[in-house]
């Protein structure tokens, strides 16, 4: 198992005419380069780094050339979310182990994040005793991220009503800043009335972030029926007008859009309870 496509680096190698023993200049030797290809060994950083200037590659271009997509934090977090859909056991017990793996490998904190997402997933079909370790280390995790990625609100959205209010309500706050594609907004508008749900339901309601996190919704851009739904249902909440929430849910019951109604009318059920 490897993040890199190490056959690509030796075709790389030949196209440029390099041969095998010239590497030994920079430190390795015929004997641990053959073995690093056959994954028999791992090169350190620095030695891996050597190899690639040798080999006159950028940055960038280790990303493109080299990096086995299924093995990348996106591809993981795809094959997760297939195999979840799916309630596949092994296969997410398979993306946990690459998670781990890569993750000592190359110490990204992205890879250990899927690894304990894949934990959580994996408790929450086959209860064990790891369930809350490995949720702990990925509600933990979410401290170290600087700059939100779509990702990130991938992993996010499963267990938002597991981390604390405040920390969720400064995590939204970011998110909502930003400009996402069409299926990470849907996302956030159904991990948002989440929020509102476990606001509502909190002993200490915090009156000042449901207004502004209701806000949000309300006010964001209404270019796409999905988004103008969710807008338009929480601007009913927030005045009260109950029989035209209940009909915009019913609408999307109608239309199949399964997700969007069952959050919607959960919403309308504690928002009016809490009035």
């Amino acid at each position: 198992m490897s993040l890199i496509n190490r056959n690509r680096i030796n075709a790389i190698r030949q196209a440029n005419d390099i041969p095998v023993r010239e590497l030994a200049n920079i430190g390795i030797s015929r004997n641990r380069y053959y073995r690093y290809l056959n994954n028999e060994n791992d090169l350190p950083a620095e030695g891996f780094i050597s190899l690639m200037s040798h080999l006159l590659l950028t940055g960038t271009e280790v990303n493109t050339e080299l990096v086995n997509g299924l093995d990348t934090v996106e591809g993981l977090i795809i094959a997760l979310q297939e195999a979840n859909q799916k309630h596949a056991v092994d296969d997410i017990k398979d993306i946990s182990r690459r998670g781990y793996h890569l993750f000592r490998n190359t110490m990204a904190r992205g890879y250990l994040r899927v690894a304990s997402l894949a934990d959580v997933l994996h408790a929450r079909i086959v209860p064990d005793e790891h369930a809350q370790i490995a949720q702990k280390i990925l509600i933990d995790s979410f401290e170290a991220v600087t700059i939100w990625r779509e990702m990130d609100v991938a992993l996010l959205a499963p267990i938002i009503t597991e981390v604390p209010v405040e920390r969720v309500a400064d995590y939204l706050t970011i998110i909502w800043s930003k400009h996402w594609p069409h299926h990470t907004m849907e996302m956030l508008n159904i991990m948002t009335a989440k929020f509102l749900v476990m606001l509502l339901d909190n002993g200490e309601y915090h009156h000042e972030i449901f207004d502004e996190v209701a806000a949000w919704i309300v006010e964001q851009p209404r270019d796409a029926m999905s988004f103008a739904w969710w807008s338009s249902l929480v601007d009913h909440l927030v005045q009260h007008e109950w029989g035209q929430a209940e009909e915009s849910i019913q609408i999307a019951e109608q239309l199949k859009m399964h997700d969007m109604s069952e959050n919607g009318r959960y919403l309308l059920r504690v928002w009016r309870r809490n009035v």
